[in-house]
């Protein structure tokens, strides 16, 4: 089924930092595996892309990759003097804020800290492997992302031969804490930007960064931004230690043009 999106660049999204499952298997060709779902997209010319799913199947990956926003609002944000910023923009064409799964989102930022993104996708793939739901189709066998049921059927050891590492505890004991009831991840979507972040925050192992990812690739909260080390850099360097008060509203996909530019790019 071929689309034409404007704005869209499966590439810079999939090297964005924002999502982990999501390869090139070949040159332009790419498997998208979200929740329970696994699509094969092929990226043509002129902002065009094969989603060799069904029309009704393509409404998830329609939410999933938002495209029913118009993403030129964010490069008219950009102050006219801000000649980084706009530099940003330009190298980062395409890039979009996913609508991803809460659960899946805070799982796998606990994962995360303090490794790779090729490390952070190896133990996400292993777990997957070792409890998710097996997806079979013609590109071969992939696995759902488990549920905090089944990954608690998972012992310890099988949880660290993932290579999660210390980060074992923190995500054990969140499974508990979901299936027990007390995070309502749905209800949380009602929560303030604040309220959101402090009850993330709760979380054993999640820290500010971590709530602040989860918030703005999970909740969609676009004025939240994480800092992490380019991040701080830019801020430091470019903008006297903070967001101008312009980018405030959308900081969180400020923040990304930054991102995608700066893990590349040098810092002048």
């Amino acid at each position: 089924m071929i689309k034409h999106i404007k704005n869209f660049d499966l590439r810079t999204i999939a090297n964005s930092g924002q999502c982990f499952r999501i390869y090139e298997v070949d040159e332009n060709v790419f498997n998208v595996l979200s929740k329970d779902k696994m699509v094969r997209v092929r990226m043509e010319l002129n902002n065009k892309y094969d989603f060799d799913c069904t029309e009704k199947e393509f409404k998830y990956y329609e939410y999933y990759f938002d495209l029913l926003d118009n993403y030129d609002k964010y490069s008219k944000i950009c102050k006219k003097s801000d000649k980084f910023l706009q530099k940003c923009i330009n190298f980062s064409k395409g890039l979009r804020i996913l609508n991803q799964d809460k659960f899946e989102m805070i799982i796998s930022f606990i994962i995360s800290q303090r490794k790779s993104v090729k490390a952070i996708q190896t133990s996400i793939e292993r777990m997957c492997k070792l409890s998710g739901k097996r997806i079979k189709n013609k590109y071969g066998e992939f696995y759902a992302f488990p549920s905090a049921k089944e990954i608690l059927k998972l012992s310890k050891t099988e949880l660290l031969s993932c290579g999660m590492g210390y980060r074992t505890d923190y995500i054990i004991d969140f499974c508990k804490d979901y299936m027990a009831g007390k995070y309502d991840l749905e209800k949380m979507t009602k929560l303030s930007d604040d309220e959101l972040i402090n009850t993330l925050l709760s979380i054993k192992g999640v820290g500010i960064k971590v709530a602040s990812c989860v918030a703005l690739f999970a909740y969609h909260r676009m004025s939240i931004c994480p800092i992490d080390v380019w991040i701080g850099r830019v801020l430091d360097k470019k903008y006297n230690g903070k967001i101008p008060k312009e980018y405030e509203k959308y900081a969180g996909m400020i923040q990304q043009y930054w991102f995608n530019y700066t893990r590349i790019n040098k810092l002048n």
